[in-house]
């Protein structure tokens, strides 16, 4: 009798052991679904529209081009301009060359691993960003998940993410730095969020997580910090990986008031304030040649009051009754579902531009106008994304 429950046991543990293994789904037949300006794969001429992306074979973005990735497990995989990664089928494992990428990976299928020269963030069934600048320094942001990630450095060094938290992981010495990202500021202002026609995939719970965090700061449980309230300096490496991730320049991202979360209350949105470096702060996502260009949260005082004079009129309630976390000079242009008045979830569907090399609002001189699909009627109601 013994021999047969032990069989059994046997069994079972070894259908469960199957099981565990059909359930991560090879990352495979992937396929461009979208193609924005010079794409090219390997050494191959330029890419288009429904091309076949095979394992190892790297995919690369030009200056002002994106490209779309989807994968017969249904994960999708945005690169940003200036882009370079592979991928291996049965690892389910991206390898970033150099850029920034985001990418939403179905829950149940497994988990996914992002490699950049010794440097690598994991994680199950997520939505994230990763990005990888010149001198190798990496970024790593989970944008939703219930459960956690890993990221590891080049010199062995490990650090768990939750939803909302990014890893800056220096090249140099291998530290690894994690933050609150606002993610806000991320979904209204990255390109790789506001230069696609369609949402991405995994977006609504991306914004019930910014939704978390606007939460906080409404209660003033948390502050936006700047990136030297944050605790980093002008001179340190972790401001190109981050503003590959905002599609802003290392210099932008040093002054900018609100990229991060934190528990400091201090005078983060307050028009005076300066940072480490001596010149005024600015804001994701603000016009600066307008006044009020400091004011880096419609969800402050300062901001609701300059949001209630610019707000323009909509007859769908109005986007000032909707808060950002993000904020910027025209609070009010801006619009998520993060503290919104309708408490339904961001259905944002973004167009690009209709032209110019960096259409997204990667930095071109026009910035783009977006429309939020409506959480009532379903229509498009346009807003404009202004950048630094």
């Amino acid at each position: 009798m013994k021999h047969v429950f032990l069989s059994l046991f046997l069994g079972l543990a070894c259908l469960h052991q199957g099981q565990s293994v059909l359930a991560a789904t090879e990352l495979s037949d992937g396929e461009l679904v979208s193609v924005v300006n010079q794409v090219t794969m390997g050494e191959g001429g330029a890419a288009k529209v429904s091309d076949k992306v095979v394992e190892k074979v790297p995919v690369i973005t030009g200056g002002g081009s994106f490209a779309e990735v989807k994968f017969k497990d249904s994960s999708v995989l945005r690169a940003a301009p200036d882009t370079k990664f592979a991928f291996a089928s049965k690892d389910r494992a991206i390898t970033l060359g150099a850029g920034s990428l985001l990418m939403n990976i179905p829950a149940g299928n497994g988990g996914i691993l992002i490699e950049a020269d010794g440097i690598q963030g994991e994680v199950t069934g997520t939505t994230l960003m990763a990005s990888r600048d010149k001198e190798g320094n990496f970024g790593f942001v989970i944008l939703e998940t219930a459960g956690t990630a890993k990221v590891t450095s080049n010199t062995g060094q490990t650090a768990n993410l939750m939803a909302g938290q990014i890893a800056l992981v220096r090249k140099s010495d291998g530290s690894i730095r994690v933050f609150e990202l606002n993610l806000d500021a991320a979904v209204q202002f990255s390109p790789l969020f506001t230069a696609f026609a369609r949402p991405m995939p995994g977006l609504e719970k991306v914004m019930a997580v910014a939704d978390a965090q606007a939460g906080e700061v409404q209660n003033e449980i948390k502050s936006l910090l700047s990136y030297s309230e944050a605790g980093l300096a002008p001179e340190d490496p972790d401001k190109s990986p981050l503003g590959l991730l905002f599609g802003k320049s290392a210099e932008e991202m040093v002054v900018a008031k609100n990229p991060f979360l934190g528990e400091l209350a201090t005078a983060a949105g307050k028009e005076d304030k300066s940072d480490a470096s001596g010149q005024n702060a600015t804001v994701l996502g603000a016009d600066s040649g307008t006044k009020g260009g400091s004011i880096s949260d419609a969800r402050q005082p300062e901001g609701e009051e300059i949001a209630s004079k610019s707000n323009p009129p909509t007859d769908t309630g109005g986007l000032g009754e909707t808060d950002t976390a993000a904020g910027g000079g025209d609070v009010a242009d801006t619009d998520t579902a993060a503290g919104g008045s309708g408490g339904g979830s961001d259905t944002q569907a973004p167009t690009p531009p209709s032209s110019g090399p960096n259409a997204g609002g990667g930095g071109g001189s026009v910035p783009p106008v977006n429309p939020r699909v409506d959480d009532t009627d379903g229509e498009a109601t346009p807003f404009n994304s202004n950048i630094i």
